[in-house]
């Protein structure tokens, strides 16, 4: 499947650098925190590459940094629609859009555009949240928390919590759209 995957408006590879650099570490050290390869986390910083929710969420514990820390808030909650700042979570086919800026740390609120075939990462991963809320607003998803695997259909909600480790898909032949509550954000 060729990548879809976007140029985000908040490049998240020189605020990884910058994270990395004000604590004093080397790539090497962040690739052995991390268990990914150096020359890996030296693209993600260059936003050469990008990487699957877990390797995010396993480069983020090697810094001791939330994911959400990679994203400024601006000095307003209004998101019209078509303007919400794009983002990179990590996975492939998926596009992610913050709709929930400003609201420092109590809650992420994400709209998530995944093509045919797109998904979080084989690995399961879970972030640092206590509750996450799904919801299906077009398309279907297939949702897999532990040993258990849900399939979403549009108007269909999944709620757990987000340290559960997890995984997602699009099963379907169309671009599937869901929305994301985190809380708190990661």
């Amino acid at each position: 499947m060729p990548r879809t995957d976007p140029s985000p408006s908040v490049p998240i590879g020189p605020r990884l650098r910058a994270a990395r650099l004000a604590k004093g570490l080397t790539l090497e050290q962040v690739a052995q925190r991390s268990g990914l390869d150096k020359s890996f986390i030296s693209r993600l910083e260059r936003n050469a590459t990008a990487a699957s929710v877990a390797s995010l969420l396993k480069v983020c514990a090697a810094l001791d940094i939330q994911p959400g820390s990679l994203f400024d808030p601006p000095s307003t909650n209004l998101v019209r629609s078509g303007e919400a700042p794009s983002a990179h979570f990590g996975g492939w086919g998926v596009r992610d859009f913050i709709l929930s800026r400003g609201l420092r740390g109590e809650l992420m609120l994400l709209r998530t555009e995944i093509e045919p075939g797109g998904h979080g990462g084989k690995e399961p991963y879970s972030f640092p949240s206590d509750t996450d809320v799904v919801t299906v607003l077009e398309g279907s998803l297939e949702f897999t928390i532990g040993e258990t695997r849900y399939t979403l259909y549009p108007g269909d909600s999944l709620t757990f919590s987000g340290k559960e480790p997890h995984t997602w898909r699009n099963p379907g032949k169309s671009r599937a759209v869901v929305l994301w509550v985190l809380s708190p954000a990661p």
